[in-house]
């Protein structure tokens, strides 16, 4: 269950990352769109940190939060 939220939240910064790479491709401003461009990477980041994340297992001090 957690794997896929982990997987569905994942998916979703990817898709943010990419609007945020379409939004630097338009924009004529420099500054905004390294800016947009920095976004999109942090969004990729998180995805991947998402996407490596060891599962928890019973005895983790974190299985307690489910």
């Amino acid at each position: 269950m957690m794997q896929h939220r982990a997987r569905l939240r994942a998916e979703h910064y990817r898709e943010i990352a990419t609007r945020f790479r379409l939004m630097a491709e338009i924009e004529p401003l420099a500054s905004l769109r390294r800016h947009l461009r920095r976004l999109a990477a942090q969004h990729d980041e998180l995805a991947a940190g998402l996407e490596t994340a060891q599962p928890m297992n019973q005895d983790s001090p974190r299985a307690a939060l489910r």
